[in-house]
């Protein structure tokens, strides 16, 4: 059996003002998220289909052309390959989940 305890686990600065924990299984992959109010990753793709659950916090969302603003309790669904960013507008906790598991993040992580 394969268990975390997030609140436990260190946390690595994945770009300035984000921080990032992970859990990966064979096929499926959540990644626990803080922002500083103004941080985000730059517009980016990837084969893996996503889903983010906000779980505090406001955060901008652009999603191909699409821009939209999520708060907690807020979930969106990313399809493969589209282009995507999340710009923090407050202080923001949140959950990404992957499949496949992304073998970027495995490494950045050290999982």
């Amino acid at each position: 059996m394969k268990t975390i305890n997030f609140p436990g686990q260190n946390t690595v600065e994945t770009v300035p003002g984000v921080q990032m924990q992970g859990f990966a299984g064979e096929q499926l992959m959540v990644t626990h998220l803080f922002f500083e109010a103004g941080a985000g990753p730059t517009a980016h793709s990837h084969p893996h289909e996503q889903m983010t659950i906000i779980v505090s916090g406001e955060v901008e969302f652009t999603l191909g052309e699409e821009r939209t603003i999520l708060k907690a309790g807020d979930l969106i669904a990313i399809p493969s390959n589209v282009v995507h960013r999340a710009v923090a507008l407050t202080v923001v906790e949140m959950y990404d989940i992957f499949t496949p598991v992304r073998a970027d993040l495995i490494e950045k992580l050290n999982l």
